[in-house]
């Protein structure tokens, strides 16, 4: 059984390392499989709204099963726009990715800053810490 809130302490860990060693600052957000907020982060110098659209991007992967540029893919295929699926809280933008074990989500993890288009690849370094607490 995964440990969700230790697991998720030590990924902002790993993330807020990522992103320091890149040169970047940014705010992280955490949610378990129903969106709801476990653990966040907001870096020095972090913009307001930078930690909003985190929790968004997190909970957009983690109830909708794939990161958030799988699910704009998918609207795009699909041409639809985002107000179909009845939900204020999802969104599209890139940097959400889904935390899943054994092929079940557990988290969802955002990522937002002035990365360069390196959100998701920041949000990624937190996903050892769910390994090692599965």
């Amino acid at each position: 059984m995964i440990e969700l809130e230790d697991a998720a302490m030590q990924a902002l860990d790993l993330i807020a390392a990522a992103t320091r060693a890149a040169g970047y600052v940014v705010a992280i957000a955490i949610v378990d499989a129903h969106g709801d907020l476990v653990a966040a982060r907001r870096m020095d110098g972090a913009r307001p709204r930078w930690m909003r659209a985190s929790l968004r991007k997190a909970y957009s992967a983690a109830v909708m099963d794939r990161d958030t540029e799988e699910f704009h893919a998918e609207i795009v295929r699909r041409n639809l726009q985002i107000g179909y699926y009845g939900d204020p809280m999802l969104t599209a933008l890139p940097g959400g990715i889904v935390v899943a074990i054994g092929g079940a989500t557990v988290a969802g993890i955002g990522v937002t800053g002035q990365t360069h288009g390196r959100d998701a690849e920041l949000a990624r370094a937190g996903i050892a810490a769910f390994a090692a607490a599965g």
